[in-house]
C-alpha cells in the first residue's frame, strides 16, 4: 500500500437523515470525490445487490445510513434494512470481505456533523486495514 492511497467509499444514505441544512449542503458540495452518495427514500429500500455491486466496482468501504428506530418515515423500513444488510455483512465476511469495511449507522435528524465523523472513522478503519482486492470482480472506476 502506496502512503498516497486514498479508500474509495460509497455511501447508501437515506434521504430523511440529514435535514440539517449545513449536514446536508456539505454532503451535496463539499463531499470528497473518493466518496459516492447515493440517496435513497428508505434505507429498506436498499438491496443488498446494491452494496454487492458498489464493492465488485472496486469500494473498499460502504456506509449505510438509516434513521434512527422509531423515527423511520416508512414505519419500520429501517429496522428490516439493519436486519437484511446485518445477514449480508455476515455472508460478505464468510466470503473473505474484512467485517470492518462495511458499517450500518443510524443517525437521528438532531445529531449535526455526525455523518463527517462517521466517514472519518470509517476512511481511518479501511486506511488501516488497506485496499479491498479480493472481491473486485471488475475493473475499478478511477476517481
Amino acid at each position: 500500500m502506496s502512503d498516497g492511497w486514498t479508500p474509495r467509499i460509497v455511501v447508501f444514505q437515506c434521504q430523511y437523515t440529514l435535514f440539517s441544512p449545513t449536514d446536508q449542503w456539505w454532503m451535496d458540495t463539499q463531499l470528497p470525490p473518493y466518496i459516492k452518495l447515493v440517496q435513497v427514500p428508505c434505507s429498506g429500500r436498499i438491496s443488498p445487490l446494491f452494496v454487492l455491486n458498489a464493492i465488485q466496482g472496486g469500494a473498499d468501504g460502504v456506509l449505510i445510513n438509516g434513521c434512527v428506530p422509531g423515527k423511520c418515515h416508512f414505519k419500520e423500513g429501517n429496522l428490516a434494512a439493519h436486519r437484511q444488510l446485518g445477514e449480508f455483512k455476515n455472508l460478505l465476511t464468510y466470503v473473505g470481505m474484512q467485517e470492518e469495511r462495511m458499517r450500518f449507522t443510524w443517525i437521528d435528524v438532531d445529531e449535526h456533523g455526525r455523518i463527517q465523523r462517521e466517514l472519518a472513522d470509517l476512511e481511518k478503519t479501511i486506511q488501516a486495514v488497506g485496499p479491498a482486492e479480493r472481491l473486485v470482480t471488475r475493473v475499478p472506476l478511477h476517481v
